[in-house]
């Protein structure tokens, strides 16, 4: 009876000091494990929304470009004039005669459109006429490459009258950073129709 006294007495007393710190220490330990979960969950889906708002960026400006490049030249009235009077690293322009009044000055649809890369920015505009408006930013690089029927290269940028009309693909390269460090590149070439 005596040992059964001594066991209620000693339920009574509650948690000793040592008990209470090994317990808060577990539930640091714990919190600690969930707070990073948390915090490496949060930063995974920030690296990837960033990743993925920086692709269809890539992509509709590339989509873009291809259409543009694809359709420089087209002049069903013959009326002469060149699908790509500027021809070099960073700045591309690209004439059509879209509505066929043999010109290549109208704006709607824009048949005469410069491509342009600003290396102090990292932005790539786009000019219709209007003056330029940024269409990308957050760029480290943009290089315009042009090749033969062949497909050789033509190194020596900017490109001469009698070099352009040797044009017949477009290559575009898009090379942006990503908030973590990581650089990211896109390349497409692009033939052009009426070359």
């Amino acid at each position: 009876m005596t040992c059964l006294k001594r066991l209620n007495m000693k339920d009574r007393r509650g948690m000793t000091l040592v008990e209470l710190m090994v317990a808060l220490l577990i539930f640091g330990i714990v919190m600690g494990v969930v707070f990073s979960v948390m915090v490496n969950s949060r930063n995974s889906y920030e690296d990837t929304r960033e990743r993925a708002q920086f692709q269809q960026s890539v992509r509709a400006v590339i989509s873009l470009l291809t259409r543009e490049i694809r359709s420089a030249g087209c002049n069903p009235t013959q009326a002469g004039f060149e699908p790509l009077p500027i021809a070099a690293t960073w700045v591309l322009q690209c004439q059509a005669d879209l509505n066929g009044d043999s010109d290549a000055a109208d704006m709607n649809p824009d048949e005469n459109v410069t491509y342009i890369f600003n290396p102090g920015t990292g932005e790539l505009f786009r000019d219709n006429g209007n003056g330029p408006v940024a269409i990308l930013g957050g760029l480290q690089g943009v290089t315009f490459d042009f090749f033969d029927g062949a497909g050789n290269q033509l190194l020596n940028l900017p490109l001469g009258p009698l070099d352009r009309a040797q044009v017949r693909e477009v290559g575009v390269t898009l090379r942006g950073g990503l908030r973590d460090g990581e650089t990211v590149t896109y390349s497409t070439r692009v033939a052009l129709r009426n070359g």
